[in-house]
């Protein structure tokens, strides 16, 4: 009887079904739409003291985020119920974006980079009658307050000063300046670009992939380069767009049949990033062709035709400037594959910057991104189709091996490779054959050959930091000793600059040392920054850059932290006023990078203070220890936790409040560092 009732009692159970595979994977998608949606919400949020604007939005995108998150795309949810919800979703992520990117120009509207500088300043004289091309554009640099930092640099230390890119890359700027927008026309179209790409993109996929559609596109990474400068936005719609269904082009007829090819020739009219992938798309649509059609011969037209319109469409806008210097034209839109310009990127160069492996040949790095291209367009063509889904975003790897493999090199091809995975067609294919795996075999080889080639070339001269000198409170490195040696049996001309995380700087005024390093040869360089952009700070690491123009190669310093230790005051602020000829203790205590306490003894610990009045500095009057009245700095000692005392009073009340900073001395250079937080006190009454 009870074996009865315990199976009477669990057929009440009610059971369960595992959840089908597509509903889960709808449930993860708009999972992560909601919390991006959240995320745009919390972006804005920052904002709300410099503009309102930023404040209705901010509440929205996350209330609305919060209520995805708890409807999880609903499976019982109508389709058109779910379009709604999907547009409401996309409207809104397009306010959080143009919200967004206006509090990010008001709060700093210096252009980012030169492209973005150029590209406006190219539009503008193009409009007064003068050929941009083969002009110098260094004027654009304080027009739209480029940084220094955000200049390209040459080998040789001089900053790139002409266009650099196909005439569609400004001329697009062009009616917006002529209708009177003159102020930030280039952040502005870079947004309103991005927004098309995700616009597309969104239209275009289906229903399931939309919020992934909007996932992608609210990618810090992607909204940051659009906003800070990088020009690659202005591509990504037409790129988008080219990539929509592109292995169906040799079946369409009529009007149908030039979409693909003009959009794609727009592409490569703004920047080169598009150029590598024409080659790929050209043997997609070959082996479409003869997959359809049965013969190799049917698949040549379709190829030319796609060639023709593409060509076409890049080469109409460029045509003036054709005409009026086909010279300056050529030189200025293949600068970027010709130019000795320094590396920098995020890519496999990125070993030579920082781990100092390799660097003797620069022109190695550029012959190993020619051999990775060609051995992916054998690897594209021998293994046809199981590549074909990734056929917009392979180009990239031949990036990634450049000397200049920006993060945006990388990053801005996955829209278009998104477009091209939810549109295209996928079909199996045979077992590839035993020549053909000989083959990529092969290919593998000499680019993983060319790959150590590259990284085993020792760069030719040995860079160390043998002194610096700081600006005191400011707490920035402006000139460095170093000591370089000649490793080579050839003459050097080293040009100097600095690598702060990344980021290289305007190359360094040489104070003293040759101008010419002889085979072997060991000197000494004294080097002043040239700039305050170009001063590391002490509270950061750097390291000192030497390029060689003609040998194209790259030597390094090890990398320099000059502060791991720093000082904290206790308490850190006092929040009342301190009554006039009464004492107040304060205790100094040494950190180390992670803020936990260095127990060291008899370290000097300097106490300075000053006014920073309204009108000015101003010298304090409070005494300090066993001090004078406005002394400063007073020094102290630690005990064996690492602490020194310091005992503050005034002998009259003061109008504004003194501000007190406590700091460390390096005792082989004697530079200040290890600045405290300020410690302002105001004595009163």
């Amino acid at each position: 009887m009870a074996e009865r009732r315990l199976t009477e009692k669990q057929s009440h159970i009610p059971t369960t079904s595992p959840v089908p595979m597509d509903n889960l994977r709808n449930t993860i998608a708009w999972t992560l739409c909601g919390v991006v949606l959240i995320l745009w919400g919390l972006r804005l949020w920052g904002y709300g003291t410099i503009t309102t604007l930023t404040t209705i939005p901010s509440v929205l995108l996350i209330a609305w985020g919060l209520a995805i998150l708890t409807w999880h795309g609903g499976t019982n949810t109508r389709p058109q119920s779910t379009r709604v919800i999907l547009v409401i979703t996309l409207l809104l992520t397009l306010v959080g974006l143009f919200v967004w990117s206006y509090a990010q120009v008001i709060t700093a509207p210096a252009y980012g980079t030169d492209e973005m500088a150029f590209d406006q300043f190219a539009a503008h004289l193009w409009l007064h009658g003068i050929n941009p091309y083969g002009r110098s554009l260094a004027a654009a640099f304080s027009r739209y307050q480029v940084s220094p930092n955000g200049y390209t640099w040459t080998l040789s230390g001089h900053p790139v000063t002409l266009l650099s890119y196909p005439a569609q890359s400004f001329l697009i700027y062009v009616p917006f300046i002529l209708l009177g927008w003159h102020t930030q026309v280039a952040v502005g179209l870079n947004v309103i670009s991005w927004a098309a790409a995700l616009i597309i993109l969104f239209w275009a996929v289906p229903d399931s992939s939309k919020p992934l559609a909007i996932v992608l596109a609210s990618l810090s990474v992607y909204i940051s380069y659009a906003v800070g400068g990088v020009t690659d936005a202005l591509f990504v719609p037409f790129l988008v767009l080219a990539a929509r269904k592109w292995d169906q082009y040799p079946f369409l007829r009529g009007w149908a049949s030039l979409w693909n090819p003009i959009w794609f020739g727009m592409a490569m009219g703004i920047k080169q990033t598009p150029w590598i992938i024409l080659p790929f798309i050209l043997i997609g649509i070959a082996f479409e062709s003869h997959r359809r059609l049965g013969t190799w011969r049917a698949g040549i037209w379709p190829v030319f035709r796609y060639v023709l319109i593409t060509g076409t469409v890049f080469l109409i806008p460029n045509v003036p400037f054709i005409v009026l210097n086909p010279s300056t034209w050529i030189k200025g839109i293949l600068t970027p594959l010709i130019a000795p310009t320094v590396p920098e990127g995020q890519g496999l160069i990125t070993l030579s910057l920082f781990l100092h492996i390799g660097g003797g040949s620069l022109f190695a790095y550029t012959i190993l991104s020619a051999i990775v291209l060609l051995g992916l367009l054998l690897i594209y063509f021998l293994t046809y189709p199981r590549l074909k889904a990734w056929t917009l975003l392979i180009p990239s790897l031949a990036l990634f091996v450049a000397t200049r493999s920006f993060g945006s090199y990388l990053v801005m091809l996955v829209p278009a490779a998104m477009m091209s995975l939810a549109t295209t067609e996928t079909y199996s294919s045979g077992k590839l054959p035993t020549s053909v795996k000989i083959v990529l075999s092969g290919i593998g080889f000499v680019i993983l050959t060319s790959v150590l080639a590259a990284l085993v070339i020792p760069s030719p001269m040995k860079l160390n930091l043998i002194g610096l000198h700081t600006t005191g409170q400011l707490a920035t490195v402006d000139q460095v000793d170093l000591a370089v040696t000649n490793r080579t049996n050839r003459l050097l001309h080293p040009h100097f600059t600095a690598d702060m995380s990344g980021t290289l700087t305007a190359f360094w005024n040489q104070i003293s040392g040759p101008a010419a390093l002889q085979p072997h040869q060991t000197a000494d360089y004294v080097l002043a920054a040239p700039n305050f952009y170009s001063q590391p700070a002490l509270t950061g690491g750097f390291q000192m850059v030497a390029f060689t123009a003609h040998t194209k190669t790259i030597s390094h310093t090890n990398s320099y932290v000059p502060s791991t230790w720093h000082v904290a005051l206790i308490p850190d602020a006092i929040n009342h006023p301190v009554p006039y000829g009464q004492s107040i203790t304060i205790t100094a205590e040494i950190l180390n990078r992670m803020d936990q306490p260095v127990h060291v003894n008899n370290i000097p610990i300097y106490l300075g203070q000053i006014i920073y009045a309204q009108r000015g500095l101003q010298y304090g009057q409070a005494i300090i220890n066993d001090g004078y009245p406005g002394e400063t700095p007073v020094t102290a000692t630690t005990n064996s936790r690492g602490e020194a005392t310091f005992t503050i009073r005034d002998v009259h009340p003061e109008t504004d409040p003194v501000y007190f900073e406590a700091n460390l001395v390096n005792n082989h250079d004697y530079y200040p560092y290890g600045y405290s937080q300020i410690l302002p006190i105001r004595f009163s009454q």
